[in-house]
């Protein structure tokens, strides 16, 4: 099966170049351009920078980016460590078609606000490539964020679960989607009611 792995520190630029090798000049390119958009509207294009000194650093370069209403070359490294982090997302996840990935830490690097973009773009590349995606997170935005990506679901396909790991237990605690949608509406209502 194939597989890709992301570590909660992301790809490496080496991993990252290899994988846009696969999508470029293919309708997969326009992808991960429209993924990079749900944090930074203005991405018109996005290039690799092929040059040794770039592709091997351990430094987030290697991919530079144009902006739409500027001439020049933005190197994605110099941007906000989301752009970094759903470039890799959507790489792998393009390069794992009819396969397996798995995330860890899903939502490092992006802000709250673009959860729900990232998890509808992994929903429906998902889908749309036949890929499993497994992922951890430690962070309930994260999660009640995918619970409001399968509340909008009209399938009628169980796609979604949430293992919770506990230290003392020999097995996970399994969360169905419909158990996920209502424990996310619940503690949306508790930070409703909450004085601030």
């Amino acid at each position: 099966v194939k597989t890709e792995f992301i570590t909660s520190s992301s790809l490496t630029t080496e991993k990252m170049s290899e994988l846009f090798d696969q999508v470029v000049l293919t309708p997969d390119e326009d992808l991960v351009t429209e993924a990079l958009r749900t944090i930074e509207p203005s991405i018109n294009r996005i290039a690799s920078v092929t040059s040794e000194r770039f592709r091997y650093s351990k430094a987030r370069n290697g991919f530079v980016v144009k902006l739409d209403h500027s001439d020049q070359r933005i190197p994605i490294g110099s941007m906000v460590d989301g752009i970094w982090r759903m470039l890799g997302l959507t790489l792998a996840i393009v390069n794992a078609k009819n396969g397996v990935l798995l995330v860890d830490e899903i939502d490092t690097g992006l802000h709250f606000s673009v959860m729900s973009d990232m998890w509808k773009l992994i929903w429906e590349t998902a889908k749309r490539l036949n890929v499993q995606v497994f992922a951890t997170t430690h962070s309930s935005d994260c999660w009640t964020s995918l619970a409001g990506i399968a509340k909008h679901d009209t399938s009628n396909e169980e796609e979604i679960t949430i293992h919770r790991i506990e230290r003392d237990k020999s097995r996970s605690v399994m969360f169905t989607e419909e158990q996920v949608i209502i424990a996310a509406e619940r503690l949306s209502l508790i930070h409703i009611s909450e004085p601030t």
